[in-house]
């Protein structure tokens, strides 16, 4: 067969044949096989087609342009002439759709929007990628750095170091100089992504929630009210439905979230049953007497599903996490308190909770936290008095006597006469 006169090398998506020096035949990610050219800075390839027969195919044409090479200046592949070298941001669209298989539906999205709405604008990136230096991606992160948080700035890194892996894989590249940046640009690992909670307290809880009561709809008072009062993340509270409601055993079935009109699991993957005050069912089911009521009067039924529906979403669709985040701004302006995010509510009800002598183990099934200690580490310092009972007991032991408080001991010293003259 054609291709055993050449020493193939493991490639990404299967073995690599090299044909002659700048000339290769390789699979890629649609296990089709594709001639690759590249002569003096410049790439061009044809995809020929998959199987025995289509690597059969590749590798004669392949041996025909390796002639062409060595009589002639200029190639051509099937009398198209060869492109010049692409840009970085270039290459970041053919990347993002030959990978595109190998991810679900939300990560491609979010790769799609870094490079729509961070590398395409860059003018650093307009050049041939060879030609992106280290400094042009450390500048570029850096004033990210300034207007985004570092999360975000991790991932558009990751998004960038992606892109130079796969021009190494095809050989236009020897290394990527984007590896290692993101320690001279962040903080240290640890520290990058801490933010301090910023609850309410039960006062200014309390006056919020009078607020939301004078100037919200049902459907806004409720929502608000459910991440206060149940500890629901954003996402979770959008997707409730009111199948996984339980008002007799006054408990909510965690399964869903919501972001972007995608419904999906949550955060972990993991279902939960969520206690939930008795106040907040009492709400709970008038508030489903009043959506089948609304129901009924606009034709739609008796049954109802998603509690929060958007009325201005054609279709039942949630509300945007956009629009609760501007509800919250809203009215904390109204009520005259600083500004807090929706997961601000989740910490209102966390250290509530905590401060009122709730186990913390219980907390974290409320929360849906992965382990103790996370919770643990986010609400120490709001668990009053923890270790103090009990104190003198275990620092003294069988030496401790209860109901005993030493005086202390005072000492008087004699204070030398001194004479006093007029």
């Amino acid at each position: 067969m054609p291709w055993r006169k050449y020493s193939p090398r493991r490639g990404k998506f299967g073995p690599i044949y090299f044909i002659a020096k700048g000339v290769q035949v390789r699979q890629d990610s649609r296990k089709k096989w594709t001639v690759f050219i590249e002569k003096m800075g410049k790439r061009i390839n044809k995809t020929i087609g998959p199987g025995r027969e289509g690597l059969v195919k590749a590798i004669r044409a392949a041996e025909v342009i390796s002639d062409r090479i060595e009589s002639t200046d200029f190639v051509q592949v099937d009398g198209q002439p060869e492109k010049s070298e692409l840009t970085f941001s270039d290459y970041s669209q053919e990347w993002l759709e030959l990978n595109a298989k190998r991810w679900d539906e939300r990560t491609h999205e979010r790769y799609e929007e870094i490079i729509r709405l961070h590398i395409k604008p860059y003018a650093g990136f307009d050049k041939p990628i060879s030609r992106v230096g280290r400094n042009d991606i450390k500048d570029f992160l850096r004033s990210l750095y300034k207007k985004r948080s570092p999360a975000t700035v991790e991932v558009v890194h990751a998004v960038i170091s992606g892109i130079f892996n796969e021009a190494i894989d095809d050989n236009k590249l020897g290394a990527n100089p984007a590896a290692g940046l993101l320690k001279k640009i962040l903080p240290p690992k640890q520290q990058r992504n801490v933010k301090d909670a910023d609850p309410f307290t039960r006062e200014e809880r309390d006056l919020f929630i009078a607020q939301a009561e004078s100037s919200c709809t049902p459907a806004e008072q409720l929502m608000l009210k459910v991440m206060v009062h149940a500890g629901l993340r954003l996402g979770e509270m959008l997707a409730m439905r009111a199948g996984s409601l339980d008002l007799t055993k006054h408990t909510y079935l965690v399964a869903e979230s919501y972001k972007l009109k995608r419904f999906s699991k949550p955060k972990f993957g993991k279902t939960r049953f969520v206690d939930l005050p008795g106040f907040l069912v009492t709400e709970l089911y008038e508030y489903l007497a009043y959506c089948k009521k609304e129901n009924l009067r606009g034709g739609k039924g008796a049954k109802i599903d998603l509690l929060f529906f958007d009325p201005k979403e054609t279709g039942e669709w949630p509300y945007s996490q956009r629009k609760v985040q501007d509800l919250i701004k809203r009215v904390c302006k109204a009520c005259g308190l600083r500004r807090r995010n929706p997961h601000d509510f989740r910490h209102t009800y966390a250290t509530i909770m905590l401060m009122a002598h709730q186990s913390p183990g219980y907390v974290q099934k409320q929360l849906g936290h992965s382990s103790i200690s996370i919770t643990i580490d986010i609400y120490c310092h709001w668990i009053p008095g923890e270790g103090r009972k009990g104190i003198e007991e275990a620092l003294m032991g069988e030496n401790f006597v209860p109901n005993r408080v030493r005086q202390p001991h005072i000492i008087a010293y004699k204070t030398k006469a001194t004479s006093v003259t007029n």
